[in-house]
């Protein structure tokens, strides 16, 4: 009896020390930050003359983070960042200055009121004043919840009565932001009970891709989603990965910025 009550102890502490160990996430071990060896010189400066309003929340800010490093990298002026709040006046801006004007858009979880709050801003002035604009949603707008076909008919139809009443505006698309995959007995276990998140994100992305693939298209899964060597997964790259398995790191707003730079500078004929 003694010894089947030494085994089942043993037995429980060693569940237990398993328990704990694969309970919670595993720490994300960040990628080498190589992103300003990927922008030139040139590419930077024409970035910087350009006109950009950005509609953002939370990896909005790990972008502007991330652009802010690559020009101070290169050695390259950066162009002035103005914040604003969504739905004012656009500032005063000399001819010819280029300027990154973003505004936090809207609230997390309501990707219909952000689309809403994007097109007002627009409309109240915005549109007469900068060259390019993109809204972005966060990934807490899309879950396993979302009708995503909801959202992307309303994204569409919003950004389709933009470009036709502001055709001298560029406007770019984004994808939705993911979140890293599961890592842990808990995270498995939300999923399980709550639904695969980047599944339903990657179902709007689809969408996103098919009708606005080319070169205005920020596609800014697919850059979460690949990894330092190539690899390629449908949720966020641990080495691009805060702490936190949602924002980026370092190395990953760089690389985001980067990715950002490309589609900025690239225009349908070049």
């Amino acid at each position: 009896m003694r010894r089947v009550l030494l085994g089942a102890a043993v037995v429980a502490a060693l569940g237990a020390v398993v328990l704990v160990r694969f309970w919670g996430p595993r720490e994300p071990e960040p990628s080498p930050d190589t992103a300003a060896e990927t922008v030139s010189e040139s590419e930077l400066t024409a970035a910087a003359g350009e006109r950009v309003f950005l509609g953002h929340m939370s990896i909005g800010w790990n972008l502007l983070d991330g652009m802010q490093r690559l020009y101070a990298d290169k050695g390259v002026p950066e162009p002035e960042v103005v914040q604003v709040e969504a739905g004012d006046s656009p500032p005063d801006l000399a001819a010819g200055q280029g300027v990154v004007v973003h505004a936090e858009i809207g609230t997390n979880g309501d990707p219909l009121g952000k689309i809403a709050n994007f097109d007002a801003t627009m409309r109240a002035g915005m549109a007469e004043a900068v060259d390019v604009a993109l809204v972005k949603l966060c990934y807490t707008d899309v879950t396993a919840k979302t009708d995503v076909d909801a959202v992307f008919a309303a994204y569409r139809d919003t950004m389709d009565a933009l470009e036709r009443d502001f055709p001298q505006v560029r406007f770019l698309h984004t994808t939705v932001p993911l979140t890293a995959a599961p890592s842990g007995i808990k995270q498995h276990l939300k999923v399980v009970v709550r639904g695969d998140d980047n599944a339903a994100r990657e179902r709007y992305n689809a969408l996103v891709r098919e009708a606005y693939g080319g070169d205005d298209l920020f596609d800014i899964a697919a850059a979460e989603g690949t990894a330092a060597d190539g690899t390629r997964t449908a949720s966020l790259a641990t080495g691009w990965a805060d702490g936190d398995r949602q924002h980026l790191n370092h190395a990953g707003s760089a690389m985001l910025a980067a990715r950002f730079l490309d589609v900025l500078t690239q225009t349908e004929d070049g």
